[in-house]
Formats: structure tokens, C-alpha cells, sequence
């Protein structure tokens, strides 16, 4: 059996390349070796991406708009978002516009589409049932879920409020920004598919509080 060439230097023994002896095709195995090893890192380069892709597809929420006439268990009147995507959302910020214009919440809302009035006795008249809200921002959302900020319940002993909000639910838009586990983010207006995507979710200029008047 041969032993590899060696090469002695200052009192110290290195194992050198073993060489063929043709200068050319030392260079050519050199520069395949370089090749492969170059081949070898841009696949596993793709590979992680891939992989990345994976699990950013398999974690991909997507936000739409509630705007139903028809709520369960009765046929009351909600607006709200649900997550038809596969991964759960973690939603940042909403906000709510009538005919263009922002509300601050949802007494603003029907104020502004319905006629509701401000003191309490005239809104305990109008609203008899009261109505039904939720938190919108800086909650968690899985597939498949909804959550309503807003349900007003019909009542033939006081209709107005419920038969203008149900005229007046096609002028009502949302923007709303969420992120995924992730944390990729996205701004939506929760109708089309089209979203923009973000690195973080910004401040909102108008923040929808259903808990606010």
C-alpha cells in the first residue's frame, strides 16, 4: 500500500494532496470539487427555502368579513371576521368605516347608519335586547372561526334600529391588519383576496373599540 506524500516544513510533517502528476487535470479535479461542493450548498440552500415555504403555507391564516343578515341561532343582524385560512391569526388591529368614513365603535356606528340615540333611555327604548359585542384587537383566531364585534338583535316591538342597520350593512367596510404564528403579517380590507404584506403591523389611525361610545 502506498502512503500519501508529505510535505516537511519547519520540523512539522503535513499530509499533502495526493496529485496526479498532469498539472491540467489537477486543476480540472479542483475546479469540480469547487463545482460540486458550490452545486452541493445552493441545494440545501433551496431545500431550507422550501422547507421555510412549507411551514409558512401550512401555518397561512386569511381573514374575511362577516356582514350577515341572518345571524344564528335567530335571524339577527352581526359584522365581525372569520379565518378561512389553515393557520390560526393573531389579529393586531380593525377598523370599521361607514360609507367611506371611519366609526370608533359600535354605539358610533349605529348612530351614525341608524339613528340611535345617546342618553340611556332613549337607547333602551330603540335596543330593548341590548346588543352583543367583542373584543376585535389583540386576539387569536383559529381556522375555521369567527368572531363577531357586533350583533343586533331583531325585535317587532322595536324595529327601526335593526331594519336601517340591516339596510345599511352593504356600506360597511373593514380594515384590519393580523399576523400569522409566524409572524408574518398582512393588512387586508377583508372583501377581496389581495393583501399587503408587512413586517409589522402599524398603528391604526382609526382603532375599532366595541367597547367604546
Amino acid at each position: 500500500m502506498s502512503e500519501p506524500p508529505m510535505h516537511v516544513a519547519d520540523g512539522e510533517a503535513h499530509a499533502k494532496p495526493r496529485a496526479t502528476g498532469h498539472a491540467r487535470f489537477d486543476v480540472l479535479l479542483a475546479v469540480l470539487a469547487i463545482f460540486i461542493s458550490g452545486v452541493s450548498l445552493f441545494v440545501a440552500i433551496e431545500h431550507g427555502k422550501t422547507e421555510r415555504d412549507l411551514v409558512s403555507a401550512n401555518s397561512w391564516p386569511f381573514l374575511r368579513s362577516v356582514i350577515t343578515n341572518n345571524y344564528p341561532p335567530g335571524h339577527d343582524l352581526a359584522i365581525g371576521f372569520s379565518n378561512g385560512g389553515v393557520g390560526p391569526a393573531k389579529v393586531n388591529s380593525l377598523e370599521v368605516f361607514y360609507k367611506g368614513a371611519p366609526v370608533h365603535s359600535d354605539v358610533d356606528l349605529l348612530k351614525r347608519c341608524c339613528g340611535l340615540k345617546s342618553d340611556a333611555a332613549g337607547y333602551h327604548q330603540q335596543l330593548p335586547h341590548g346588543i352583543l359585542r367583542s373584543l376585535a384587537d389583540d386576539t387569536v383566531i383559529r381556522p375555521g372561526e369567527e368572531n363577531v364585534v357586533l350583533v343586533v338583535h331583531r325585535d317587532v316591538a322595536a324595529p327601526d334600529i335593526p331594519n336601517r342597520f340591516n339596510d345599511a350593512l352593504l356600506s360597511i367596510t373593514f380594515k384590519a391588519c393580523y399576523c400569522s404564528i409566524l409572524n408574518e403579517c398582512w393588512v387586508s380590507d377583508l372583501k377581496s383576496t389581495r393583501t399587503t404584506e408587512v413586517k409589522t403591523c402599524p398603528e391604526p389611525r382609526n382603532r375599532f373599540d366595541p367597547n367604546g361610545d
